[in-house]
């Protein structure tokens, strides 16, 4: 082990948006306190840095997608697009950080990989890959919800000889105009990131060819981007205060909101109407903007999903292809729906050829390529991996945790004495977990995961908050009580009910086949109103944090 260069009042783990949030946010309050963020990267971002694949951009809107509590910034910048793309969202995040002198407090390419509660001074130590040591009185987990990539179960994988990377970890620089050239591309993956990969390589008039491995076919539909005048962009400066209230009176803080009506409740002619309208809109109306009931009722939610599946057979000129790229098991939206900008059409092209996974599954990999159950070996030069991740809790698992009586925060086993048995989250407020004294998460399991930086922003003011209380009474120590964390994660479970989304695998409901102890699903997040989760973390609050215990 090194030495410890100095005790910090803060830590955070993460650049990210949470990161950063977090970092201004304590500085602004505690401006006598010492407070430091270590990062993996080389710079600032998060999911905006290590996500440079081709194609990445938002598919919720721009105008708010942003921090509100900056509202010089909100007048100064310009955004260019309505759904903005990666590079464009990056140098949003490190303008902020440069404009707001974040790097100073922010130490890059550092890993950590334990955490260590000493109840004897009441602090945290955490320990980077090198065996630096670093000592704070409080700890803030920002380690993001999709940020521990997972690559696919394909026996062999190690013997292909072509080039091979996760969407994740794109290589800083790889051209694909230049790089894929002649090549024989594959991807495995088709949700968000897959689509969007897809659809951009598949532009490429020089590849030679594309295979795209599907093991589970997504709903998606058209993003609709569009470029925002500079006359717009002054028109939406003059708006942010309505933008920012729309965001919160909503379920998940975005722009849309659903149709209060039920779907059985209009006649079949209203119900096409308003599908239309929402079908030819940019953004998340097509999926939020629909009838109320369409996410709990079974019958609604086929008759959605009928009228989509004969909007991508409208798209694909091979019957036997579309059917293929509908999914059969699942309803529209119980996933969380990606959108697209031509992605459908792509299969028209004869370079690119779907591979089912659920009809010929994947047997091994050799140097060539990859080997499906037919015997069919898929030669290949580039393999692109858009597998996912170990989503929400996924991150934690990759630090070796000794909380309060040398407790563990996660295991893979069920029989664990692990504060997360087999990754099944149980929480306070999605903030603080027993066990873990003086540890603070932001977007960590049970919380809202809608609009990214609106429940960041609130995230990270529930810890201000916190911590204020602790400067303010003097408090070395807060622990949430194992009844309060039973009570909180009842109340998570019982949000969920009656809605088809927890029906389905997904890693909104922590399910990942490639992950050991991740195959049954389980209530990852906060499924209730965004509206509620708040005013139950404003009520905790006027009851002078019941449920914690301060010492």
């Amino acid at each position: 082990m090194g030495s410890i260069e100095r005790p910090y009042d803060v830590l955070i783990i993460g650049a990210g948006l949470s990161g950063l949030c977090s970092l201004h946010h304590i500085r602004k309050r505690f401006p006598s306190w010492t407070v430091k963020v270590i990062e993996a990267g080389d710079s600032v971002g998060g999911t905006w840095y290590w996500n440079r694949y081709p194609g990445a951009r938002f598919d919720s809107e721009t105008i708010s997608y942003q921090f509100s509590w900056d509202k010089e910034l909100l007048q100064e910048w310009d955004w260019k697009e309505t759904y903005a793309p990666q590079p464009e969202t990056l140098r949003y995040i490190e303008h902020v950080c440069d404009k707001h002198n974040l790097r100073s407090d922010i130490q890059f390419n550092t890993t950590i990989k334990s955490a260590r509660w000493f109840e004897s001074d009441r602090t945290w130590t955490l320990e980077d890959e090198t065996g630096n040591l670093y000592q704070a009185r409080f700890f803030v987990s920002c380690l993001g919800v999709l940020s521990s990539p997972t690559l696919p179960a394909v026996p062999g994988i190690e013997n292909f000889k072509g080039r091979l990377f996760h969407t994740s970890k794109w290589p800083k620089s790889f051209d694909i105009s230049r790089d894929l050239a002649g090549k024989r591309i594959g991807v495995i993956g088709t949700g968000a990131t897959g689509i969007q990969t897809i659809t951009e390589v598949a532009k490429q008039s020089s590849i030679e060819s594309l295979h795209v491995f599907q093991r589970t076919a997504n709903w998606s539909a058209p993003l609709r981007n569009a470029e925002i005048t500079l006359e717009l962009m002054q028109s939406i400066k003059g708006r942010y205060d309505e933008i920012f209230k729309q965001c919160a009176s909503t379920p998940s803080g975005f722009l849309h909101s659903a149709d209060p009506r039920k779907s059985c409740e209009v006649t079949h002619e209203e119900r096409l109407a308003l599908w239309e309208k929402r079908y030819s809109e940019p953004g998340f109306g097509k999926w939020l903007g629909v009838f109320s009931d369409t996410y709990t009722d079974r019958e609604a939610n086929r008759l959605y999903s009928d009228f989509m599946a004969e909007k991508i057979r409208a798209r694909v000129t091979d019957p036997r292809i579309a059917e293929q790229l509908i999914p059969k098991d699942h309803g529209f939206g119980l996933r969380r729906v990606p959108l697209e900008s031509g992605y459908f059409e792509v299969y028209n092209d004869p370079k690119v050829h779907l591979v089912s996974l659920r009809e010929t599954p994947f047997e091994r990999a050799t140097e060539r390529g990859l080997v499906t159950s037919d015997g069919t070996e898929h030669q290949l030069d580039v393999l692109i991996c858009a597998t996912g991740f170990n989503a929400i809790t996924g991150a934690f698992s990759d630090i070796e945790w000794h909380g309060r009586d040398n407790t563990p925060l996660i295991s893979h086993d069920a029989h664990s004495k692990a504060v997360w048995a087999s990754h099944r989250a149980r929480t306070f407020l999605g903030i603080m977990a027993h066990s873990m004294p003086n540890m603070f998460m932001v977007l960590g399991p049970h919380q809202p995961f809608g609009n990214i930086p609106r429940s960041i922003e609130h995230a990270v003011e529930v810890v201000m908050q916190l911590l204020e209380h602790c400067e303010q009474n003097g408090y070395s120590y807060v622990e949430p009580t194992k009844e309060a964390v039973d009570e909180w994660t009842e109340h998570v479970v019982s949000c969920s009910e009656g809605a088809l989304t927890n029906e389905v695998s997904s890693w909104l409901t922590g399910v990942n086949t490639n992950v050991e102890g991740k195959q049954e699903r389980t209530v990852a997040r906060y499924c209730g109103s965004a509206v509620e989760y708040r005013k139950r973390c404003q009520q905790c609050k006027l009851a002078g944090w019941k449920g914690l215990e301060f010492a």
